[in-house]
């Protein structure tokens, strides 16, 4: 390994550590801010959006949306989560529908029991 390639790679993971620390310090901005406990980063070819889960009104109005345009619940779901990034993610379909592939993962259920005495 040459002397120069090995700056480069001291250089790019400097870089990606401040971009991390970058990432924390917007997360924990956006949860004081939005008054929440969780927010995600959605990223891609270098574009980068912040999403918080969606409530029950809005799960529940994305859902019947999902009756008559499948796309739609995806679609709703990421509008009203979105908090703030580049809104090609939201925009131009490649970004979209990939996205659109994961919104589960905004959705929380857990595992419940009910049992009858």
């Amino acid at each position: 390994m040459k002397t120069g390639e090995k700056e480069i790679e001291v250089n790019e993971a400097q870089d990606v550590s401040k971009d991390v620390c970058a990432i924390q310090e917007k997360v924990a901005e956006l949860k004081k801010k939005h008054n929440i406990k969780e927010v995600f980063v959605v990223e891609a070819d270098g574009l980068r959006a912040f999403l918080k889960r969606p409530s029950r009104a809005q799960l529940a109005y994305a859902m019947t949306l999902a009756q008559s345009n499948p796309l739609g619940m995806a679609e709703e779901i990421l509008k009203s989560g979105w908090l703030e990034g580049d809104m090609e993610l939201q925009t131009e379909d490649k970004y979209f529908l990939s996205i659109s592939t994961q919104i589960d993962d905004l959705i929380e259920t857990t595992q419940v029991e009910i049992k009858k005495y």
